[in-house]
Order: C-alpha cells, then structure tokens, then sequence
C-alpha cells in the first residue's frame, strides 16, 4: 500500500468515526458516552477507535474543529453566490438559525462543548476559535456594507459581536424551551431588525 492509500483510508476512517461521534454525543451528552458506543456506531473495534484517535479528548477536539469547517464551508459557498452584502447577512443569519431545526443535535453538541471551556484548555481554545470565525465573517461582510454605502458606518467588531451574541442568544433558549415562543416568528423578526440597524435609510 503506497502513501497516499494509506492517507486516504486514515482521513475516511477518521470521517467516519467523527461522523459517529456527531451522533453519538449529540443523543449521550459530552459525558455519559464511551469509546465503545463511538466504535458501535461506526461498526468498528475500539481498538481501531484508538488507533486514530488516542482518547475521547483528541476525537471530541476532532469533531468540534470539522463542525466549524463544514459550518463554514456550507456558510462560504452560499455567500459566495450573494450579490451584495445585505444578501450574505441575511444567508449568515438564516443559516445560523436553521441549524436548530435542520441538525437537531448540533445544538446540544455544542452546549456539551460549551459546559468544559473552565474545565480544558485545548477545548476553550476550539471554542474560541469556533466564536472568533463567526465573529470575523460577519465583521467581513459589515465591512463590504459600509465600504459600499450600503450599511451605515459602525464599529464593526462590535456590531458583529453583538449579531452573534443576538442569534445565539435566541438559539440557546430555544434549545432550552421548544415552546417559548414561536422559533421561526422570532427568526425572522430579528433578521430584520438586524438588517434594518445596519442599514442605509
């Protein structure tokens, strides 16, 4: 088996195990799962589980770092096809709040990550990041709106500080309470808020 084999069936088996472990701590929480439940999800031994990936800690990290690049692939390539920048926010925005809905156990994931930031250095670190990318693409798109008369002229960071902290605000107690008020109501009652604050009258 050459190199390049070798690398491809390490990154699918790695796929494959983060994969498990999406669906596995979303249902079990960061704490009640084991490497044995990963393994069972992914069909595989443990002992292969921990020849790709040493411990729960370095698969936990895995996933969290492949859930913000798939988040913000899926993110670019719809802004991406966007032609002016009050079109990208609302495509950040609505993605943002469809997560919810369309990856049930995103949410929860995320919260278990949320609960060791106090606990883990490296997982702090992940999460920071994970916030920061958020933070730097809406601060992008703030910026292209008012270099093009298009958004009022603004502190960016924090008007893109503030964005993020609205929508994951309402997320979080949605997560918290299916039933407290009308999810995609509220949704669309922010996104235009939002967009109306930024923008040129």
């Amino acid at each position: 088996m050459n190199e390049r084999n070798k690398s491809d069936i390490i990154n699918l088996r790695r796929n494959q195990l983060t994969k498990a472990a999406y669906k596995v701590v979303g249902q079990k929480g960061y704490y009640d799962f084991t490497i044995r439940d990963i393994a069972s999800e992914a069909g595989m031994s443990t002992g292969l589980v921990h020849y790709y990936f040493k411990n729960k800690e370095e698969l936990l990290l895995h996933l969290l770092k492949e859930i913000n690049k798939n988040i913000l692939g899926s993110l670019n390539r719809s802004i991406s096809k966007a032609k002016d920048p009050k079109e990208k926010l609302n495509i950040f925005m609505k993605q943002a709040f469809d997560l919810v809905t369309s990856e049930k156990d995103y949410s929860y994931l995320v919260i278990d990550f949320w609960s060791q930031v106090n606990k883990n250095d490296r997982m702090k670190r992940a999460n920071v990041k994970l916030f920061k990318s958020y933070r730097d693409e809406v601060a992008a798109i703030l910026t292209e709106g008012v270099e093009k008369g298009i958004f009022v002229k603004m502190e960016v960071v924090y008007a893109a500080t503030v964005i993020i902290s609205t929508i994951q605000g309402l997320i979080i107690q949605y997560v918290l309470d299916n039933n407290a008020f009308p999810y995609e109501d509220y949704t669309r009652k922010v996104m235009g808020q939002i967009t109306d604050s930024v923008s040129q009258k």
